[in-house]
């Protein structure tokens, strides 16, 4: 048999192992994924334009989206002991009633300081997300963490192949009402989920009679987990070190492109599109054929990440034509996104048992928007200070050093995982 036809043969019978892990809880979460993916795709692209359109500052935003996370990190520490102690179930479907109310909250607010409030109560309102990271380790097949989890980043992905150019056509046309559009439409998409959720999810955790909530006991107990160690070395990566190589791009990214590159925002909304695209395709491929080679899934998602930030600046450094270098830069950087998600979550899965899952997500939310938050200020100080290119040239460099400190956390870790 040719190379191609032993590909062609080992993609299909990826595919076929994919339909048994999407099964279950693990399917519902798809696909309400992808419908959160539909809301999400027709205004995240905007949002910085559309507080901007309110009267935001560069650096406003940067130390809102902070306030906001630290508000995220301390609700989701008791969002993740909750979890342990009353279920995965109860919380997600509490967290998605508050967060379908906030969607309508951004449609009607008339001001930057209204939409900062909103922006930070909707932050609070994902308090639930420990239970959503617990119920899908719970649900995932053994053995098939890495196809799983990358398979699950499809599914929200698959609206941005065409909803960011609605989202752009909306803002061209009707200005910041075509974003309030967008908002009332991602609240409608909301209270599906939360239907969805309510009639279809089954609870993975045996809830056990632990007596009144503890927070000292049941922190205490997370803690003296043998493991401990390795996952607060994981939740340092994601909770600072990899946020602070995006957080420029992150940030400014929509204002960068539009207001100092000069592309429209429907051109923005290609362009995220075009990203998109190529990485659903490659997460699909590699869904399929990925044979838990975590440091090979490493050092792709390094070298395309750190590519990705010198394609931005790349109009500025070389002459490159605007749409070109976006393009690029979104096609290289959607695919490292894809797959380096999927890498963490698997390791943790691995290292995590079932009944510490719930409280561990918690610490790491708790981490990461700590980290988000930090990173997200810094992000900001380096675009005020080095200017657009300057700070896109310092994400490439810190992208690499955010792989070689994950490398040397997955060398500590290698005989669990293998």
């Amino acid at each position: 048999m040719s190379y191609m036809g032993v590909l062609m043969e080992s993609v299909a019978n990826g595919f076929r192992e994919l339909r048994n892990v999407l099964s279950g809880n693990v399917l519902v979460m798809a696909i309400s994924w992808f419908l959160y993916g539909l809301s999400g795709a027709l205004v995240q692209p905007f949002f910085s334009l559309y507080a901007k359109s309110l009267g935001a500052g560069d650096l406003e935003i940067a130390v809102v989206k902070s306030i906001g996370m630290v508000v995220l990190g301390v609700f989701t520490v008791v969002g993740g002991l909750l979890t342990d102690r009353v279920g995965r179930v109860k919380m997600i479907l509490a967290g998605t009633l508050l967060v379908s109310l906030t969607q309508f909250a951004y449609a009607l607010v008339g001001s930057w300081s209204q939409l900062a409030v909103v922006w930070v109560i909707d932050e609070a309102a994902h308090f639930y997300q420990p239970a959503l990271t617990a119920i899908i380790m719970d649900s995932i097949p053994s053995r098939k963490e890495l196809k799983g989890f990358i398979a699950l980043n499809v599914f929200p992905s698959i609206p941005w192949l065409f909803m960011p150019v609605i989202g752009g056509r909306l803002y061209d046309i009707y200005g910041v009402q075509g974003i309030r559009y967008g908002f009332l439409v991602s609240g409608v998409l909301s209270l599906m989920v939360l239907l969805l959720r309510a009639r279809a999810l089954k609870e993975t955790l045996t809830v056990a009679n632990r007596g009144g909530f503890n927070l000292v006991k049941d922190l205490t107990e997370l803690f003296r987990f043998k493991m401990m160690k390795h996952v607060i070395l994981i939740y340092l990566f994601t909770g600072f070190i990899a946020p602070l190589a995006s957080s420029v791009w992150n940030t400014y990214g929509s204002i960068y492109s539009v207001r100092i590159l000069g592309v429209s925002n429907t051109e923005w909304g290609i362009v995220s599109t075009v990203g998109t695209a190529s990485s659903i395709i490659a997460s699909l491929i590699l869904a399929s054929v990925i044979s838990e080679n975590y440091v090979a899934v490493m050092v792709t998602t390094s070298v395309l990440s750190a590519a990705s930030y010198l394609f931005f600046a790349s109009p500025t450094l070389m002459g490159v034509s605007p749409m070109t270098a976006l393009v690029a830069g979104s096609v290289s950087g959607a695919i490292g996104g894809a797959l380096m998600g999927p890498v963490i979550s698997a390791m943790l899965t691995r290292i995590l048992p079932v009944e510490l899952r719930g409280r561990a997500a918690g610490i790491q939310r708790f981490i990461e928007n700590m980290g988000w938050a930090l990173a997200s200020y810094i992000g900001g100080l380096l675009y005020v200070w080095l200017g657009a290119v300057g700070s896109l040239l310092a994400s490439s460099v810190l992208s690499v050093a955010a792989f070689i400190y994950l490398y040397l956390v997955f060398r500590s870790l290698r005989t669990l995982l293998n």
